[in-house]
């Protein structure tokens, strides 16, 4: 029943992000945002992501445009002509706070984002690969639960019992490195951030109502980051 019911939220709340990014339509802007000179940093010109697991509909990047010399970015009622040259791959939308949201799902491939501010054109080249564990161990005591991030970013394991002891045991799949985790259990938390490990060890005990281990990966060739969540539910 509480599978089910988080399964059902989540699913919820990803596809509300995405309505909230279709329902805003920006405007005709203005003639000083048409003649200001607005840049990509270059980390947004050229982007690699891995297509989205089974377990979510869509996820998002959001575009940083500026304005040269400043970090004010445009209104967005001065963006014009923001299209996908595949729709299918990627697809950008302007949130309510003026952003440029890209959403990308489960097919691969390569989608150029364009659009126009006055007389400047930008555009924005967006990558997607098939998606794998990034994961070659996540081990909880005897249990390997590496397979479970096959296709999902998300594992929920239920158990009725205090998990004492338990070692934690993670290592990264080839090309990809820990770029940052946090764990809760029972009373204590645990977290490590902005690093580049390809692999953890720790010994812990699992004894709290909704203990999990957070992690976000990094892989290094694409710089392209994936979380995933390993969920302890004590019934």
């Amino acid at each position: 029943m509480k599978k089910a019911m988080k399964k059902t939220i989540s699913t919820f709340l990803a596809f509300t992000i995405l309505l909230a990014g279709i329902l805003f339509v920006p405007q005709p802007g203005t003639a000083a945002e048409a003649a200001s000179s607005y840049y990509l940093p270059s980390s947004y010109r050229n982007m690699t992501f891995f297509c989205v697991p089974d377990d979510l509909p869509a996820t998002y990047v959001t575009l940083k445009v500026y304005q040269k010399g400043t970090f004010k970015k445009p209104k967005a009622s001065s963006i014009k002509y923001l299209d996908s040259s595949d729709r299918s791959v990627a697809r950008p939308y302007i949130d309510k706070a003026g952003d440029i949201r890209v959403y990308f799902f489960k097919k691969t491939g390569t989608a150029t984002i364009s659009f126009q501010i006055g007389k400047q054109a930008l555009k924005s080249k967006i990558t997607i690969k098939p998606y794998s564990s990034p994961l070659s161990k996540f081990k909880v005591g005897g249990k390997n639960f590496a397979s479970r991030f096959s296709s999902s970013t998300e594992c929920n394991f239920f158990h009725e019992n205090e998990l004492s002891n338990q070692n934690v045991s993670i290592k990264a799949a080839k090309g990809w490195r820990i770029s940052s985790m946090k764990m809760k259990y029972g009373s204590g938390t645990f977290e490590i951030g902005s690093c580049k490990k390809t692999s953890f060890s720790k010994r812990v005990t699992f004894d709290g109502d909704a203990d999990y281990i957070s992690l976000t990966m990094y892989h290094a060739k694409s710089k392209a980051y994936v979380t995933l969540t390993w969920n302890c539910i004590k019934e």
